[in-house]
């Protein structure tokens, strides 16, 4: 515990109510503002208010509702340790597990979506695809690099000082390690909206908590966060291998396969972090 007196600080069901409340009012506000524009044909690019809604709600109040916290802006933020090499290695490994998991359970959980229920399910997905295209794609560079900036850059600072800063940090203070990071994690997975892709991104969630927990460097699990991102968009433009391609689904004993070789990576990447790492948030 950093602060001595632990009653001021805010409930559990208060600290999560504001991340519901801030990743709730993020998606409310980009749709109402491009709702309008396009009504009023204002000719507002969708991508800038996407990431204008960023700045506002998942970073600009993660800062203001901070102040509820009774611990210095470095400590609710993880800032005051210096960046330690070995775990961006280990932050890398770890991604590159959970890609192979997401790879494999997503054409693991096809399998098991019985067959009444795939076209709805093939839908969605077409759904989440075009909604993705719309919002990242381009035929420039410009185009790419501004869907850097909307889907790798300010996510990623924006979502880890929300989540693995404000949330996470805040829970732990009254709880401990594993329950604070389960939480922002869960809730982290949940407010993407991809049903195809929840598990894949609560484990995204999980690991980043355990990195930002253990480095005690918040830069370190943005980096990982914006590396994540940033490599999914070149590949929205370029194509994926094929080996990470999961428009044809994979055999099933692959898929599960690969599922577990995943999950075991991403679990034994936190174990070396647990047992590597240093927790003393001071």
């Amino acid at each position: 515990m950093n602060y001595k007196s632990i009653d001021k600080f805010p409930s559990n069901a208060v600290i999560i109510s504001l991340i519901l409340g801030i990743t709730i009012g993020f998606n409310v506000f980009g749709s109402l503002v491009a709702i309008i524009s396009m009504q009023l044909q204002l000719g507002i690019d969708s991508k800038l208010i996407q990431a204008i809604s960023q700045l506002i709600f998942l970073f600009g109040l993660t800062i203001l509702i901070s102040n509820l916290i009774p611990l210095k802006f470095k400590q609710i933020f993880r800032l005051e340790h210096n960046i330690e090499f070995k775990f961006i290695i280990l932050g890398i490994i770890g991604l590159v597990f959970l890609n192979i998991f997401n790879t494999g359970f997503v054409s693991f959980q096809e399998h098991l979506i019985p067959e009444s229920f795939m076209p709805i399910y093939q839908d969605y997905i077409e759904l989440m695809e075009s909604l993705y295209e719309k919002m990242l794609k381009g035929n420039d560079a410009y185009d790419f690099l501004l869907a850097i900036l909307i889907g790798a850059i300010i996510p990623s600072i924006s979502e880890e000082f929300l989540f693995r800063g404000f949330g996470q940090r805040a829970l732990e203070e009254k709880n401990s390690v594993l329950f604070s990071v389960l939480v922002t994690g869960a809730i982290f997975g949940i407010i993407h909206f991809n049903l195809v892709n929840l598990f894949p991104l609560i484990l995204i969630g999980i690991f980043l908590g355990y990195l930002a927990h253990y480095s005690n460097n918040i830069l370190i699990p943005i980096f990982i966060h914006f590396l994540n991102n940033a490599v999914s968009i070149l590949f929205f433009y370029i194509g994926e291998p094929e080996l990470l391609n999961d428009e044809k689904t994979l055999e099933f004993s692959t898929s599960l396969l690969m599922s577990s070789i995943g999950l075991m990576g991403v679990v034994g990447i936190i174990i070396i972090l647990i047992r590597s790492g240093n927790s003393k948030n001071v």
